[in-house]
């Protein structure tokens, strides 16, 4: 069964991270004992002289520019009794595994170092929905969490979770009104700088839509992602491919599709999936049959599968190899999200119902 728990944690960073590791640590021990990328490449690049220098180098970074977020990781491994070295290696996937000298070889792992997802975006006078399929290795089905945190002196904020991982990096709300989602996408090359989920987390503290772009913008970037962000109180919502050197923000009108590459950003040297290519002119096509302005069709689209190869709604079928782990429906008119753990399209009525 694919189990989404949901728990709170609150106090400071330390508390928070403390908490969210000692009630997920079996869930931490199982993901990272069978990660792959963790397990075969990163911890190997890590003991060597080359990957500890770069590992020191990136853990000074973020000290200095992340305390907080640094003291959560701290937290987590501390509660889950997991060494620290793997929670902020995992945590540096996305550029971490770019520097690995192999990584050319490494092929499909190094490929899914993100999660591979899926967005649809609707903003109109009468709709404003983001909707977005989390995807991943079939591994996290049953290990995911939704966080309730309440810090000390930061909004309160919700988020969807993988175990070991510092909350953010897949979708949440925070107490401001912001919104938002992320796509994996995969610039090259990569260099020491800030991790994308350190900014993803930064996210979750955002007051204001400007303020969240502010967030995931700053420089000393090391690698990207595709954050999709909407302000309830502002009543707008906007698509920002970030890569190292450079972002661009898309202000959605109508509907707008973004899967795991970038396309705003033509000049950006990146690695691209089959399947992102397919489920993005797919999510398109079905866009221009009908264009989605109502949760309804939005949620036709995330459980489309009509490509058994590379389906929108993924279920792991070879040559595919990653899965849908959920889908989330955020209305910000209604102040409403939905989370479907099974295909919305099949099963509609199995969700889980947060307030925004």
């Amino acid at each position: 069964m694919n189990r989404i728990e949901k728990f709170e944690a609150g106090g400071n960073h330390y508390d928070v991270g403390l908490a969210i590791g000692s009630r997920s640590a079996d869930a931490i021990h199982r993901f990272f004992d069978n990660y792959d990328l963790l397990q075969q490449h990163l911890l190997p690049f890590y003991h060597t002289s080359t990957g500890k220098n770069y590992y020191q180098s990136y853990l000074a970074l973020h000290r200095t520019r992340f305390p907080g977020y640094l003291s959560e990781l701290e937290g987590i491994a501390a509660g889950a009794k997991r060494p620290f070295e793997e929670i902020f290696l995992a945590n540096l996937r996305g550029e971490f595994s770019g520097l690995v000298p192999s990584a050319h070889q490494a092929g499909d792992i190094l490929q899914t170092a993100g999660r591979q997802c899926s967005d649809c975006l609707v903003f109109s006078d009468d709709t404003a929905l983001i909707g977005h399929n989390e995807d991943g290795s079939p591994a996290s089905l049953g290990v995911m969490f939704v966080v309730k945190v309440s810090l000390n002196d930061q909004p309160a904020f919700s988020a969807f979770s993988y175990p070991g991982f510092l909350p953010g990096n897949a979708f949440g709300f925070n107490a401001s009104g912001i919104v938002h989602t992320i796509n994996h996408v995969a610039p090259r090359p990569v260099s020491v700088g800030i991790s994308r989920h350190f900014l993803a987390r930064s996210l979750l503290d955002a007051r204001s839509l400007e303020e969240a772009i502010r967030n995931i913008t700053i420089s000393g970037r090391a690698s990207g992602f595709n954050y999709n962000i909407g302000s309830i109180s502002e009543r707008r919502m906007v698509s920002v491919e970030v890569a190292p050197q450079c972002h661009h923000v898309h202000e959605v009108q109508g509907q707008y599709v973004h899967t795991n590459h970038y396309f705003e950003l033509r000049e950006q040297k990146q690695e691209i999936s089959p399947s992102s290519r397919v489920r993005l002119k797919r999510a398109r096509a079905l866009c221009r049959e009908e264009p989605p302005g109502a949760a309804d069709l939005v949620l036709a689209v995330l459980g489309d599968q009509t490509d058994r190869d590379y389906p929108v709604y993924r279920d792991a079928t070879l040559p595919d190899i990653d899965a849908t782990l959920c889908s989330a429906l955020f209305d910000l008119d209604k102040r409403e999200l939905r989370i479907y753990w099974n295909n919305p399209v099949k099963e509609p009525e199995n969700f889980l119902k947060f307030a925004l």
